[in-house]
C-alpha cells in the first residue's frame, strides 16, 4: 500500500509539474485567423506600446484620443501572434472574466494602462504580437464600437 500512495504522489506531481510548464511558456495559438478584419480605422484614435514594456507577460499600452468625443472601453482585450504574415488568434489558457468596468478616454486626451497577458496567456514565446480593444462612444441611437491594436513584439 506504501508504494501506491508513493508512486500516486509522484505521478501527481508530474502532471502538476508539466501543467504549470504548459501554462507558463506556450501561448497555445489556435491557428484560426483573427476575427478583427479591420482595427485602426477610426480616426483620431490610436493604441500603442509604451517604449520598452512589452514583456512576455505584459506591457503598458497608451490610448490616445485626438477627437472631439468621448470614447470609452473595457477591461476586455485579445491578444494575436503574426504567423507566416497572417494575424491569428491565441486561446485563451482558461475561461477569462472581466470586471464590468468602464474606463473613459476624454477627447483629446491620452491614457496609460497595464495589461498582464499571463493570467489568461501565460508567458507568451518570442514573436510578433499584438493586443486589440473595442473603443465605444454613445451615438444617438445606439454605440458605435471601433476596434484598435497595438504592435509589439517579444524576444
Amino acid at each position: 500500500m506504501t508504494i501506491f500512495f508513493r508512486f500516486s504522489r509522484l505521478a501527481a506531481a508530474v502532471v502538476l509539474a508539466a501543467f504549470m510548464a504548459v501554462w507558463t511558456l506556450h501561448p497555445w495559438t489556435t491557428g484560426d485567423t483573427s476575427p478583427f478584419a479591420t482595427v485602426n480605422d477610426a480616426e483620431g484614435l490610436a493604441i500603442t506600446v509604451a517604449d520598452g514594456s512589452a514583456t512576455p507577460t505584459g506591457a503598458i499600452f497608451r490610448f490616445e484620443n485626438s477627437t472631439d468625443g468621448e470614447w470609452q472601453f473595457g477591461q476586455e482585450f485579445w491578444i494575436e501572434k503574426k504567423e507566416n504574415g497572417e494575424w491569428r488568434e491565441i486561446r485563451s489558457l482558461r475561461s477569462r472574466a472581466f470586471d464590468a468596468l468602464s474606463y473613459l478616454l476624454a477627447p483629446h486626451s491620452v491614457r496609460e494602462e497595464v495589461y498582464s497577458f499571463s493570467d489568461s496567456y501565460g508567458r507568451l514565446t518570442s514573436g510578433e504580437y499584438r493586443l486589440v480593444k473595442e473603443l465605444l462612444r454613445e451615438r444617438s441611437g445606439g454605440w458605435e464600437s471601433q476596434y484598435v491594436a497595438a504592435e509589439f513584439a517579444v524576444k
